[in-house]
């Protein structure tokens, strides 16, 4: 018993089919598109914020204390120092805040704010890290809070 399908039932078969790999070749060009040209400022921040962290560790290992500022602590590569703040690869400014030292005057702790310049698409979080290395984030156009929640340091 032979089945005869219609040669129209075949060629619509095979134009649906080529419309649905079409479709999933497209859209997976525009995700490819989108990954790689979009800027994707927030987690080099979050990997800057790290290693401005390991860098005060690596300073208070050497010299008993905290740095105070980032002229103190040095100017990592590819950054400039405008100020007080530094500026890193990208539409964000960091700061050392709330830098708290002991009456000897040595530097126990300080908080490393990381605060987009222009609050707009992909540059719309805000950070704050701590001396131990927590990552506080806020999605609002402020600054972070330690009351914000928080990204664990990194072992």
């Amino acid at each position: 018993m032979a089945v005869r399908v219609s040669r129209r039932k075949v060629v619509s078969c095979l134009f649906v089919l080529l419309a649905l790999v079409g479709t999933y070749f497209a859209a997976a060009g525009a995700l490819y598109y989108w990954k790689e040209s979009v800027p994707h400022y927030e987690s080099g921040v979050i990997g800057r914020l790290f290693a401005l962290h390991t860098m005060q560790e690596n300073y208070r290992r050497d010299h008993g204390s905290y740095a105070a500022s980032f002229a103190e602590l040095g100017v990592p590569l590819g950054a400039e120092l405008a100020g007080d703040s530094l500026i890193w690869g990208g539409p964000y400014r960091f700061r050392l805040l709330n830098v708290v030292g002991n009456q000897a005057g040595s530097i126990q702790e300080y908080w490393i704010e990381a605060r987009p310049i222009h609050y707009s698409h992909g540059t719309k979080r805000s950070f704050l890290m701590n001396v131990t290395g927590y990552i506080h984030v806020t999605v609002k156009d402020r600054n972070a809070e330690p009351t914000d929640p928080a990204i664990p340091p990194q072992d």
